[in-house]
């Protein structure tokens, strides 16, 4: 990638296969194939508890090797604000341009230590780089002076197989789906994801021949299950659990839509959205809330479709009309392939970090 800086990316969430947070720190850094790099590997399957705690440890003894090999650089770039003590630091020794990504938690979470830390640091950042335009607009609420530029996160196009049938989906959910439509979720099972809003106040209005699979685990999972069993849906909703990637890509290939059902939950937001992002790039038929940060990945009429989040006759109807004649969607496709490819976005970033 070029650029005519010397680089120092730093980031205490990084990973091939894991959130999408190291998933962006890991794709953007490869990029720039001569840049200096400072990393916490997140593991594959490594729990949310370790990681956390990893993290912490991480922004705790960063410092001395980042001071070391900032002296060689022209540009750092932060991973996300919970590394901003590192740029403080780094700006009490030498003069150099700091960029940090925000994903939209990372400067909303409410606590008031947490928040005084932002307070303190933020002005040790020359440029922003937001996800999203709702991430953008989170952290312009700090009352920064500093230029806030958003990029999105770009995406892989690894799932897309035309190959894979609905037979091999029965192999995955255990289950005949002969004559059935096919809506999916999949990733955490957080509350802001809607799962059992969805279930409780849409799911039990749609045609009996829809099923939904759920793919993913988290601390709502019981939830979501006492949802199902209180309006008798054992037959038609399907938790997989947390599934491989080879089974996600089933699920993705062979579901007629891929619904993102976001629900507002206070002090907790959806950044971006790369779940549907996958779907759409595998021809899917996207329905998403039109909430905090996902429509900056999907856009209205181009890589799906956004309803009113919270909203039951909304969903009722597009589901509805949509699953009488449901479809794949080359057109979201070639959209997304187009506007969140890697090479795209990380010219972008070169661009911001070529800035004065």
């Amino acid at each position: 990638m070029p650029t005519k800086n010397n680089i120092l990316f730093i980031s205490r969430a990084y990973g091939e296969n894991a959130g999408g947070m190291e998933r962006l720190s890991y794709e953007l850094i490869s990029r720039f194939s001569g840049a200096q790099r400072i990393v916490n590997e997140t593991k594959p399957r490594q729990s949310l508890f370790s990681a956390r705690v990893r993290s912490v440890v991480f922004v705790l003894t960063v410092i001395p090797r980042a001071l070391m090999q900032a002296r060689h650089a022209d540009v750092v770039h932060i991973g996300d604000p919970v590394l901003l003590i590192v740029a403080g630091v780094i700006k009490l020794f030498y003069d150099r341009q700091i960029f940090c990504t925000v994903h939209g938690l990372d400067v909303a979470y409410q606590n008031r230590i947490y928040q005084s830390y932002l307070r303190l640091f933020l002005p040790s950042v020359n440029h922003f780089i937001a996800i999203s335009d709702y991430a953008k607009n989170l952290v312009e609420k700090k009352g920064i002076k500093q230029p806030v530029t958003v990029i999105p996160p770009g995406i892989i196009d690894s799932n897309y197989d035309e190959s894979i049938s609905r037979q091999d989906l029965e192999k995955v959910v255990k289950t005949n789906l002969e004559k059935k439509i096919i809506v999916a979720t999949t990733g955490r099972l957080i509350q802001r994801k809607g799962h059992a809003w969805f279930i409780e106040h849409v799911f039990t209005q749609l045609p009996e021949n829809i099923v939904y699979i759920i793919a993913g685990d988290g601390p709502q999972r019981e939830a979501i299950k006492k949802t199902i069993a209180k309006n008798n849906l054992q037959d038609r909703v399907i938790m997989l659990g947390r599934i491989s990637d080879a089974d996600q890509k089933v699920v993705l290939n062979t579901c007629d839509a891929f619904i993102q059902p976001n629900i507002a939950v206070k002090n907790d937001h959806e950044g971006f959205g790369i779940a549907p992002l996958e779907a759409a790039l595998c021809a899917r038929q996207v329905f998403a809330a039109n909430i905090d940060g996902i429509p900056s990945a999907i856009i209205d009429g181009k890589n799906g479709t956004l309803l009113l989040p919270e909203h039951p006759q909304a969903w009722i109807w597009a589901l509805t009309e949509y699953v009488s004649h449901p479809s794949i969607n080359l057109s979201a496709r070639e959209y997304t392939k187009q506007q969140y490819n890697w090479d795209t976005v990380s010219e972008k970033y070169s661009i911001v970090f070529d800035t004065r």
